[in-house]
């Protein structure tokens, strides 16, 4: 037997033993990461290098995620919950970038190129 049918088999028995409440939690899943619109790899790609990694692959490397994830995330995007995440890093760097420049305003001390240069 083939290991994604074994695979398939255990998530049937899994769901087999589950209370309503998790079938129901399940199917959200499946809905959110299969059905609805999700990121596209290209906007993927595109985010990424605007958060200062060089590829899908990179940024999945310094975040500890699985290669077989990278696989998919190159093919097929991430989810809308996935691009949530990486608006609000988008956001908070974007946040911090202005504060950065407030500051070298202040005190004329080049701390965006010393960070860039540190690749932070």
């Amino acid at each position: 037997m083939s290991k994604l049918l074994t695979e398939v088999g255990g998530i049937l028995n899994k769901l087999a033993e589950s209370s309503p409440r998790d079938i129901q939690l399940v199917a959200e899943r499946f809905h959110d990461h299969a059905i609805e619109d999700r990121m596209t790899a290209s906007d993927l790609r595109a985010l990424l290098v605007e958060l200062g990694y060089s590829s899908v692959s990179d940024f999945c490397g310094a975040a500890g995620i699985p290669l077989h994830v990278v696989k998919r995330w190159e093919r097929f995007g991430v989810s809308l919950e996935m691009r949530a995440v990486l608006m609000m890093m988008q956001s908070q760097r974007k946040r911090f970038e202005q504060a950065t420049h407030e500051f070298e305003a202040i005190t004329h001390v080049g701390l965006v190129d010393f960070l860039r240069s540190r690749k932070v």
